[in-house]
């Protein structure tokens, strides 16, 4: 069922991942992870946001799966942006998943104008420098944005030492985000999506 993708860092990424957006935390949450792991997937995504970090570890931990046999990534909330609350926050989700590495990191959403005024590409930049040090410290094999359009990720890798390997965004039939799609190609940067198959009256087609 899955195919690899060799990421710009030489990290293989299995597709498709099996998503944990709106699984309800608990034994509904460890029995779909179990599921998922017993027919094939072996990329589980899941978010701090998601709030069932734990239910996912706990999946993975009941499906008897070598840890080296996964590829897990999970996502750093819009509260916990910034260098010092972007350590403490993936602390959390490493301890909740009881895993000892994430294959996949990534920034949940851009800080933006709107809500940070110019502070917005610092705050962006400082969340990726933690990022980088997890990464150097070989407790994330790779690390990428999320729903980053070109605007918000230009201002990070102008500062970074480290290109990101994805960025997930909202990518299907409906919406092809063709400008932000061909930036990411442009770099060497994965473009992963979020609701593949569609969403809303996409799904009505």
């Amino acid at each position: 069922m899955e195919k690899e993708i060799v990421l710009n860092n030489g990290v293989k990424i299995p597709t498709p991942g099996f998503g944990t957006f709106l699984t309800p935390d608990g034994v509904t949450c460890v029995e779909a992870v179990k599921a998922a792991i017993a027919v094939g997937y072996t990329h589980i995504d899941t978010a701090a946001i998601y709030k069932n970090e734990k239910s996912v570890g706990e999946g993975i931990k009941e499906s008897g799966i070598k840890r080296e046999n996964l590829f897990v990534t999970s996502k750093v909330w819009n509260t916990e942006r910034g260098y010092d609350k972007t350590l403490k926050a993936f602390d959390k989700t490493l301890s909740d998943l009881e895993l000892d590495y994430l294959d996949l990191y990534l920034i949940h959403w851009p800080a933006n104008e709107l809500q940070f005024g110019k502070d917005a590409n610092q705050l962006n930049a400082d969340t990726w420098k933690a990022m980088e040090r997890l990464h150097e410290e070989g407790l994330i094999r790779s690390i990428g944005l999320s729903n980053f359009m070109q605007h918000h990720a230009e201002p990070v890798m102008a500062k970074a030492n480290i290109c990101p390997m994805v960025d997930q965004i909202e990518y299907h039939p409906g919406f092809t985000q063709k400008e932000c799609v061909e930036f990411c190609q442009k770099n060497n940067i994965l473009v992963e999506a979020w609701s593949p198959l569609g969403r809303g009256n996409v799904l009505d087609n």
